[in-house]
């Protein structure tokens, strides 16, 4: 025992917990030698002896826990490390990008954000609502009982779709709501001028199945809402970032 102590203090040399567990040993080792052979007479003195062992052996054995060296990661532990460093490594240079950006360039990285997100047929209907025009929208809620917060049963139904030419129409109400969501596109209220054009929606075919399902929900009905679709400020501005005419080039051309 007196043997792991000394090796124990000169493997930490002026290491604060190898002198403690090395005055801890001394001082033990001086009750070996001083007292324990009279100890050993006295009632008890057996027991305390075994005690005694006992708290040291704990203490080598705390000390020795503490100077052998860590386990090395894990396999699983060093990949999700590297996993983690291009994330850190992104964000730091976000961070970076947005204490150096001007206005122009942080509106821009959106910009391009959109960009990649859009679909060809949402393209044909931001190119639609380009130059300005206002085209009708609705939805259509289930009427409920006096009082009773109406249900929608189709939102963003909307004549953009037919204009633009959409590979799939009955996709329009899903791209308008992506479109809202983008900031491109916003919504007004009604306006009387379009009168033929929300007769004209009433009569599509999605328009027709959202009100029989509000029929086979309530006997109340639907409740057509009437509203207006247009291009936002940000949208403008993002049509004239992008606006592929401004370099010569047509929707048929692929380079």
């Amino acid at each position: 025992m007196d043997d792991d102590r000394r090796a124990l203090a000169s493997a930490n040399g002026s290491d604060p917990t190898a002198e403690m567990v090395d005055r801890a040993g001394r001082a033990l080792g001086w009750l070996y030698r001083s007292g324990w052979q009279v100890a050993r007479r006295l009632p008890g003195g057996e027991v305390a002896e075994r005690q005694v062992q006992k708290v040291e052996e704990a203490i080598v054995a705390e000390v020795r826990k503490h100077l052998e060296p860590l386990p090395d990661p894990e396999p699983r532990q060093i990949e999700a490390a590297r996993v983690r460093e291009p994330m850190r490594l992104a964000m730091a240079q976000l961070l970076e990008r947005s204490v150096t950006d001007s206005k122009d360039a942080a509106r821009d990285h959106y910009f391009e954000s959109v960009l990649r997100q859009l679909l060809p047929d949402e393209a044909r209907i931001v190119s639609a609502l380009s130059d300005g025009t206002v085209f009708p929208l609705m939805h259509l809620a289930a009427r409920t009982a006096r009082g009773g917060a109406p249900r929608f049963v189709l939102e963003n139904a909307s004549t953009v779709g037919r204009v633009a030419g959409v590979v799939q129409p009955g996709l329009v109400p899903l791209y308008v709501g992506r479109l809202l969501r983008f900031g491109l596109v916003e919504v007004g209220e009604e306006d009387p001028t379009l009168g033929v054009a929300y007769e004209m929606l009433l009569t599509d075919d999605r328009v027709r199945a959202a009100e029989d399902r509000a029929k086979a929900q309530s006997r109340f009905g639907a409740k057509a809402i009437r509203l207006t679709l247009r291009i936002s400020e940000l949208g403008a501005q993002f049509w004239a970032v992008c606006d592929p005419s401004a370099r010569g080039l047509t929707l048929g051309e692929r380079r």
